[in-house]
């Protein structure tokens, strides 16, 4: 019988540099605002990684918004599972590209921790609240930053002290304004996209996602047409690229399928398909246009589509967003939900002593409004409403 044999961190520190392409990040060349000790089995991506799976803001994903309210039905999405889909989907490309997947996983799994409840009409509404109390405004990326380096406790300092380049993708997946992120690291806020391409990666996948599997939403709750969807050019697109290159009529097989939801679930998937594949295929191009790249020092945008397919697609996405913030139930859905947080805000910025006595000794000791946008965004939906409807009780219950 053989032995059992076990790669230690810095063995497998080794194996991602003998077998990730050039331009991948390397988990031993990432930093830390204060070093950890070196762990016997895992890198400092793996770390940072289950670390994040291991919070208490993660956990509350599961009830938090991705397009619908939670309550509505047990089959939609929530954050925490786009969060997962989205992983899932960056880590297949990344390991086609030889990226670093679990610097990929990591970015993925934490990107939307900072979500407000009831989804981006929550985050825009919290938003707008502390404008007009002049501290400046609500961002999900730049509040998931602000729970990893300072409001997850769980040790014997605050946040969870992840490397430079985890945070920063988590960052810059999406647009950030202006911030001052004073925690003894450097995030390059100097540049819009990522250092890294696995940062990159993840904020072109966190799109896919919204594009197909928000879109599953959709059809679902019929909030959009499918018989108009199938009609799109990039419909069309996808069906060329799937005739060209393996030779398979996608519209000899939606015709074959009796049921609906089958229909739609075969759509979506080739959809998932075309746009990973095409992206692998773009952005090697990209990558290989140049003779040298430094993991983080990257400054061009080199994991994305090229045109004309980058317009097209924006186009589609603009296309499902418009038929969605134009549709009266998701409307009223996102008025109950932005009513909802502004009236715990405002309550809670009367009535401070109805804040929990943790975050009330947070509140009085100075920046009292930031201390409640961040109990408030901490808030899952169902929280939030059950909090919202014990304050308007008239018992004491």
């Amino acid at each position: 019988m053989k032995g059992v044999f076990v790669l230690c961190s810095q063995e497998i520190d080794e194996c991602e540099y003998q077998t990730l392409n050039s331009y991948a990040a390397l988990s031993k060349n990432a930093s830390r605002s204060k070093p950890l000790e070196k762990h016997p089995l895992r890198t400092k991506f793996q770390r940072d990684r289950d670390r994040i799976l291991h919070s208490k803001a993660f956990r509350r994903l599961e009830y938090k918004t991705q397009v619908f309210t939670t309550q509505i039905n047990d089959h939609l999405r929530t954050r925490l599972t786009h969060s997962l889909e989205v992983s899932q989907i960056a880590r297949t490309i990344a390991k086609a590209l030889k990226l670093n997947t679990d610097l990929v996983e990591a970015i993925s799994l934490g990107h939307d921790l900072g979500h407000a409840p009831f989804g981006h009409a929550g985050e825009n509404k919290l938003s707008e609240l502390l404008k007009e109390d002049g501290i400046g405004v609500f961002k999900h990326n730049v509040q998931s930053v602000r729970i990893l380096q300072e409001l997850e406790k769980k040790y014997d300092y605050d946040g969870l002290r992840l490397t430079d380049y985890v945070l920063e993708g988590i960052l810059k997946h999406t647009d950030y304004p202006k911030v001052k992120i004073n925690k003894g690291i450097d995030l390059r806020l100097d540049l819009k996209n990522s250092i890294t391409l696995e940062g990159q990666l993840v904020a072109v996948v966190d799109e896919i996602a919204q594009i197909t599997h928000d879109m599953d939403d959709y059809l679902r709750y019929n909030i959009i047409d499918f018989k108009k969807i199938k009609t799109h050019k990039f419909i069309d697109e996808i069906k060329d690229f799937y005739k060209k290159n393996y030779d398979y009529c996608l519209d000899e097989h939606l015709e074959q399928i009796e049921e609906i939801n089958r229909e739609k679930d075969v759509m979506i998937r080739c959809m998932v398909d075309y746009l990973s594949t095409t992206l692998i295929d773009d952005s090697k191009e990209m990558i290989n246009s140049f003779d040298k790249l430094t993991p983080g020092e990257i400054t061009q945008k080199l994991i994305d589509y090229k045109e004309p397919r980058k317009e097209l697609i924006k186009c589609f996405h603009d296309y499902l967003n418009e038929i969605v913030f134009n549709n009266y139930k998701v409307d009223e859905m996102d008025k109950r939900g932005r009513f909802i947080i502004s009236t715990l805000y405002n309550h809670y910025k009367s009535h401070p002593d109805k804040l929990p006595e943790r975050t009330l000794k947070k509140y009085k000791n100075g920046n009292s409004n930031r201390v409640l946008a961040d109990y408030i965004s901490g808030m899952t939906d169902r929280y939030a409403l059950n909090r919202y409807n014990k304050m308007i009780r008239f018992d004491n219950e």
